[in-house]
């Protein structure tokens, strides 16, 4: 694909794809009235990671995706397998995203509604996206991006006006030391969200000014990371530590708002940003799916967008329960299976790369002495 886009649209989607749905939840609950800390370490943590690898192997080659560097650096075959995890892992994760938004919108908005009708459309719409290509995905991204940015910022007002932030619920900070906040922070909100921006190792190649990637992709991970930490504290200062208890805090906060005995119910305002940071989240994922499928495979991307689909529907349906899916995913996936692919297989990456070319470039440099000696 020799789509491009530029910065401002790989910018516009990395905030969609960063924000999801985490928002409307209280990231490391653990940590209680602290865990707004925790996700301040975390988005710090995964900045870091951002800086000092994932960025790192895209300079070393700015015109390759994740499938062609495995390729060029651990061969054939290695590469091949290397490449297939990380399709099963894009897979997974747009799994658990089809998932989780359907049954959230079984539990608060169509109790009524068949799982299977709601997952379907969630795919398509997102497979629709696809089939078009990167450019009009990005696009799309960049229109949606300020409309969900003002539902947001007017909730947090409404929530002001209607008297319902109170600070004091965050105090008092580190109760307990920094112990427990480290522990939420650390595998877990890295995990999610802030360590899974490995995704743009298929996209950062398509960037028209790739001298521009670092900055653009720098300046939208902080605003989206200190966007994110913004609504988990204020969701605590909404609900103090009770905030663990809710399944979709958010939405229970933002129910509470009454302004003039007129002004209330903003549950639609809240399906939206269900809605579009969701699809966003997992047609993210679907995307890089469907060209890590038609990069190891050899195919058109627009071939792969259907087995890669019914593979997601396939996998959301193996879940009997959504509460099954929250349990193995912080139980599991954010603890032991997310951090190999978002933090160990990068940095082994990188690695290679940086042993690769050191050894090209010693190699090279002798050639002109050999030669001279013959």
């Amino acid at each position: 694909m020799k789509e491009k886009i530029s910065g401002s649209q790989l910018a516009a989607i990395i905030i969609l794809f960063q924000i999801g749905s985490s928002s409307l939840f209280l990231l490391a609950s653990e940590a209680k009235h602290d865990a707004w800390i925790s996700v301040a370490i975390a988005m710090l943590l995964g900045m870091a990671l951002i800086v000092f690898v994932t960025l790192p192997i895209q300079k070393r080659a700015p015109h390759s995706n994740l499938i062609e560097i495995l390729r060029e650096y651990f061969g054939k075959y290695l590469g091949f397998v290397i490449g297939f995890a990380y399709l099963v892992y894009f897979i997974y994760k747009s799994v658990r995203n089809v998932r989780e938004f359907g049954d959230l919108v079984i539990l608060y908005m169509l109790p009524g509604t068949p799982l299977n009708v709601i997952m379907i459309v969630l795919l398509m719409v997102g497979a629709y996206a696809i089939y078009h290509g990167i450019e009009v995905f990005f696009r799309v991204g960049q229109l949606v991006l300020p409309w969900l940015v003002f539902i947001y910022v007017l909730l947090f007002g409404l929530m002001a006006m209607s008297g319902l932030i109170d600070f004091k619920r965050l105090l008092p900070m580190l109760e307990h030391g920094w112990k427990p906040v480290w522990d939420a922070a650390f595998p877990e909100v890295i995990s999610f969200p802030f360590g899974e921006m490995i995704v743009c190792l298929m996209f950062w190649k398509h960037v028209v000014k790739f001298e521009k990637v670092k900055k653009y992709t720098l300046l939208s991970y902080t605003f989206s990371g200190i966007f994110i930490t913004i609504t988990n504290l204020l969701t605590v200062a909404v609900l103090g530590d009770l905030s663990g208890a809710y399944v979709v805090p958010f939405m229970f906060g933002t129910s509470l708002i009454e302004i003039g005995g007129f002004l209330e119910r903003m549950d639609p305002l809240v399906s939206l940003l269900l809605f579009g940071g969701v699809f966003f989240k997992q047609a993210t994922y679907y995307l890089a799916a469907v060209l890590v499928a038609a990069e190891l495979f050899k195919v058109k991307h627009r071939i792969t967008i259907i087995p890669v689909g019914i593979a997601i529907f396939i996998g959301a349906r193996l879940f009997r329960s959504y509460l099954e899916q929250v349990r193995f995913g912080f139980q599991q996936n954010l603890k032991y299976h997310f951090p190999v692919f978002q933090i160990i297989i990068p940095i082994i990456i990188l690695l290679v790369v940086l042993i690769t070319d050191w050894i090209k470039r010693k190699a090279n440099h002798s050639d002109p002495i050999d030669d001279q000696n013959l």
